[in-house]
């Protein structure tokens, strides 16, 4: 799983912030990655990626 790659999970202080553990890797058109369960929570509010602002389409998703 790509922990240091997800934003959100930099952000966050908890090892289990909305259960990553268990949470699938997702992959953006621009081909950077971060945690499902943290992406989607973003998307609500802003859909495009937060490291390059492209709008946020999905490419892959995968452990």
């Amino acid at each position: 799983m790509i922990r240091n790659a997800c934003l959100r999970c930099q952000a966050e202080s908890k090892k289990d912030f909305y259960g990553k553990q268990d949470c699938v890797v997702v992959w953006g058109e621009c081909n950077h990655s971060f945690h499902y369960c943290c992406m989607s929570l973003w998307v609500k509010q802003n859909n495009r990626c937060p490291l390059c602002q492209q709008e946020w389409s999905i490419q892959r998703m995968g452990k």
